[in-house]
């Protein structure tokens, strides 16, 4: 039997569901193809979805395009122009042969910098990837007359065309491409007829795969790139579990009045309790939920978990957003003009101040406010004081450790005034229990964090030694002067050695700065997705080249940011806004923008500043694999982390 990514059950868990064609093609291709053939199912490459690529080591690959289609609904003219023909309408539309041709082109241009560097000098890995389409309502004759219109008419034009020559009414430069045109159209209709499998016909399929039995160019390096880039990621594979709360995480989702306060460590669930304590207010009262965070990334990482527990995309009557956006949104709402406040008060004054007292402003019977600790404490008394609802619901979640901003010591203590004690979370699912990532974690709290807090959170560890697991864990110091080279072999080395999938990997800095550079490495051979300003965007808004930015040093690059802030400051709102956990790319981001998110493997650009939270926040964002690349190896926690990551 064939291997098949994910699993037959995670399909059919998926929020997307399969179509009939899709399942049965699955299920028939898992049962006729033997085990060195390997299925991937709706693979993420770069924002391509095709329905089913089928890789053999040694062989290639074969794209499979699947249309649950009624044939008799599509005509095909001489042209090789597909139409759809509904409610008395025709219209055109792509064929599903183009479409498939379209994800080939794609694995070359875009997806696969091996084979697509390969092909320029070896046109004959272009031959490594073969396309289909199954047509899962239609039988080899409703295929066949699909097409013997189209060809019916070109055998007509042809003999029309040599009739006329015969005749001399036509001359030979009009002949010549007349007759061109057709042999090319006859040829594509041909191609594209020869690779339409009918439900009846899927066992011509097999044999046309398994008749593709070896291709020398088709060595381990390619099959690697090939799986690396298809495979799924841990978003996909664990898509539609269900979740289960502990003893002490289950009391925490039920919705009831009052105020509460929670916290834990990294990856204790938090999130999750928020979302689902989310869902459950919405359903006890059947009003507006507000949920609100200060990283404006987790909005939509929040989002997500949401949908996660309902099994769909469900927002209704929950509205996500972050402080600073909400605050804005208010202000306009009540007539007022934030140009005119931040004037009066300063732009940092301005959020502290409670604008909306005697205003007629929204409430809310139930408000939750994530990421607690990057609070001021008199955001959390305008927000009580103004929105929330007589006896409504107040939940505040939240890890001191994680403190990356420093705000005034002892604010956790004025913030929590009036929500009870503290429920707190200290088991982290983030990572495996027997994970060596808990124990490191633990060690560094205790180590740098534990005196800074009257009531620290560490995380439980089991008593008995831990297990390795399938942990990858790395520390390598590198130098300054030669950092930038250096990390991205370091990375791309590690990535391909692992077969790292790229929704998994995450690039992190305490700065753009770090990370930019690396963005434009990275963009050369593949698609990223990041949350701050690239260089092209800086050169399309600074009037200056390229070249030049990219030699600047960070404080002259920051220097010339300072001078159009607005402008910068747009990019990155908007591109926080519209970040995506699972876009199926690499991403790079800085610590700030990604506190709250976690990913299987961290890459984590350490520098001699970063402090012991910043350091902290960085490291629990991993869940599976984490490498250290320390930029000049002085950082105060350095020699703790070269000590205790073993590489």
């Amino acid at each position: 039997m064939a291997v098949i990514f994910p699993t037959i059950e995670n399909i059919l868990r998926l929020k997307v569901p399969p179509t009939d064609g899709e399942l049965y093609l699955v299920k028939f291709l898992k049962e006729n193809l033997d085990d060195s053939y390997e299925i991937f199912f709706n693979p993420f490459l770069d924002g391509d979805r095709p329905d089913i690529i089928i890789l053999k080591q040694g062989a290639g690959a074969f794209v499979v395009e699947i249309k649950d289609w009624e044939l008799r609904h599509y005509d095909v003219d001489h042209a090789n122009q597909w139409y759809v023909n509904d409610s008395n309408r025709r219209s055109k539309i792509p064929s599903p042969q183009s479409q498939s041709f379209r994800y080939k082109k794609n694995l070359y241009e875009l997806h696969l910098p091996v084979v697509g560097l390969a092909i320029l000098t070896n046109p004959n890995f272009y031959n490594l990837v073969h396309c289909f389409v199954y047509f899962h309502g239609a039988s080899v004759l409703d295929i066949n007359q699909l097409y013997s219109k189209a060809e019916t008419n070109l055998a007509e034009q042809q003999r029309e065309l040599n009739l006329k020559r015969k005749n001399s009414q036509v001359s030979d430069h009009a002949y010549n491409s007349k007759f061109e045109f057709l042999s090319r159209k006859k040829t594509q209709i041909q191609r594209d007829k020869s690779i339409a499998i009918a439900k009846d016909s899927l066992n011509v399929l097999i044999k046309k795969i398994e008749k593709q039995s070896k291709h020398v160019l088709f060595d381990d390096n390619v099959y690697k790139d090939f799986k690396r880039r298809l495979s799924p990621s841990e978003h996909t594979l664990k898509q539609g579990i269900e979740l289960e709360f502990d003893k002490k995480q289950k009391p925490l989702t039920a919705s009831t009045n009052g105020k509460a306060k929670i916290k834990g460590v990294a990856g204790c669930g938090k999130t999750s309790v928020l979302a689902q304590r989310a869902v459950n207010a919405r359903s006890r009262h059947m009003s507006e939920v507000l949920v609100l965070t200060f990283n404006i990334t987790l909005k939509n990482y929040i989002k997500d978990k949401i949908s996660d527990i309902q099994g769909k995309r469900d927002l209704t009557l929950i509205e996500i957003s972050n402080y600073h956006q909400f605050f804005n949104s208010q202000v306009n709402n009540t007539g007022q003009a934030i140009s005119q406040l931040i004037s009066e008060f300063g732009i940092e004054g301005v959020y502290k101040k409670n604008v909306f007292e005697g205003c007629d402003v929204p409430k809310y019977k139930t408000i939750l406010l994530d990421e607690i600790q990057d609070y001021e404490s008199d955001w959390v008394k305008i927000i009580r004081d103004n929105f929330l609802d007589t006896d409504g619901e107040m939940v505040l979640l939240g890890d001191e450790s994680q403190d990356i901003y420093h705000r005034n010591s002892g604010r956790a203590q004025v913030i929590a005034q009036g929500f009870g004690t503290w429920n707190k979370l200290t088991r982290s699912y983030r990572t495996d229990f027997d994970s060596p990532l808990n124990q490191l974690f633990k060690n560094f709290q205790l180590e740098y964090l534990a005196e800074k807090f009257p009531d620290p959170d560490l995380f439980e560890t089991p008593q008995i030694q831990m297990g390795i697991g399938f942990t990858l864990l790395k520390y390598q110091s590198l130098q300054v002067d030669k950092w930038q080279d250096a990390a991205y072999q370091n990375i791309s080395s590690i990535i391909s050695s692992y077969e790292l999938v790229p929704n998994d990997v995450v690039i992190l800095s305490s700065s753009i700065y770090e990370v930019r550079k690396l963005n434009a490495l990275w963009i050369e051979h593949e698609k990223t997705s990041c949350m701050f300003d690239t260089y092209d965007e800086l050169v399309a808004n600074f009037g200056i080249t390229k070249e030049k930015l990219q030699q600047f040093t960070e404080h002259e690059i920051n220097k010339l940011i300072h001078s159009k802030k607005k402008v910068v400051d747009r990019i990155r709102r908007t591109k926080k806004n519209h970040f995506y956990a699972n876009s199926g790319l690499i991403k790079l981001s800085t610590i700030h923008s990604f506190k709250g998110l976690e990913a299987k493997t961290v890459f984590y650009l350490l520098q001699e500043e970063d402090d012991a939270e910043m350091v902290y926040t960085a490291l629990t964002r991993s869940t599976e694999n984490l490498i250290v690349l320390d930029l000049g190896g002085n950082n105060k926690c350095s020699e703790f982390l070269k000590d205790a990551i073993s590489d």
